[in-house]
């Protein structure tokens, strides 16, 4: 009873949730009778899980939804200056998604998701949440198609400022990520990981051939950055912790506003002063 009664308040901190008690009292029971709690994993989480995942089972299916680059991120993939891309699922008829699902058994189950809640939905340094997700409990088909596993599934939240309503094009979305960089890395990275991940274990949904696209496309955009650009996010690339990200943010936004500053100095110095004709003064008579 106690165990139902904190998960069931675990759950309120899910946004789509949080005002739904029939549905959180379904998922508290099924979890009840099941003995664990599943996460369906389909981007950063598929090759970076949260912690206190204690089973992976991999080429799961989603039915009924497409992904996308459609939330928009300015912690770990952008800076509030310069937002990246992250992944988002919308509902799409005739679409599959294909993913992982990331278990926990009942005695790790609140701490589970609260490292899910953390991982999801952070919070910026200056209290703004990085809500671009609603969460939904949905049935999940596992390998092989004759059973399913209902999991916690991260969606875009369409009522979101960070939502994209309107899907960017190939080129649009590959100028963003060939250049942001948020505290976990370069957007760049965040598409590499998930690409090579779905491409190491063959994982083919309707998203592949524009993920593929997109990444080549990216590919092509970072060739034509500034040198100190291209040069500044490889280096960037190589930074092991989040408190180096960190302070090369930092180092950087300061740098950025040095040289705004010298360049407006600059361009008012480049003005030339504006010589007014002389006229003789009229002598009243």
């Amino acid at each position: 009873m106690e165990q139902s009664r904190a998960l069931n308040e675990a759950l309120k901190l899910l946004t789509g949730l949080d005002n739904d008690s029939t549905k959180r009292a379904n998922i508290v029971e099924y979890v009840k009778e099941k003995g664990t709690i599943a996460v369906f994993a389909y981007g950063s989480l598929i090759w970076n899980p949260c912690e206190h995942v204690e089973h992976i089972i991999p080429n799961c299916l989603l039915n009924g939804y497409t992904k996308g680059f459609i939330c928009q991120d300015f912690i770990y993939r952008g800076t509030k200056d310069f937002k990246g891309l992250t992944m988002g699922l919308k509902p799409c008829e005739k679409s599959f998604v294909k993913g992982y699902l990331l278990m926990a058994s009942a005695n790790k189950l609140i701490p589970f998701i609260e490292a899910f809640i953390k991982r999801e939905t952070p919070i910026s340094v200056d209290g703004t949440k990085m809500d671009i997700y609603t969460y939904d409990f949905l049935p999940v088909i596992m390998p092989g198609g004759k059973t399913i596993e209902w999991a916690l599934t991260c969606v875009a939240n369409s009522n979101s400022q960070f939502y994209l309503p309107m899907t960017l094009s190939i080129k649009q979305q590959a100028e963003i990520m060939s250049r942001a960089y948020g505290i976990n890395g370069t957007n760049f990275q965040y598409l590499h990981n998930t690409l090579h991940t779905y491409r190491h274990l063959s994982l083919i949904d309707t998203f592949t051939v524009d993920m593929e696209e997109l990444y080549a496309t990216v590919l092509i955009y970072r060739q034509y950055l500034t040198k100190y650009e291209r040069q500044w996010l490889e280096s960037f690339e190589k930074l092991t912790t989040r408190d180096e990200r960190e302070l090369a943010i930092k180092l950087q936004r300061t740098n950025n506003v040095r040289m705004r500053k010298q360049n407006l100095f600059a361009r008012i110095c480049s003005i030339e002063p504006v010589v007014f004709p002389k006229y003789n003064r009229m002598v009243s008579v």
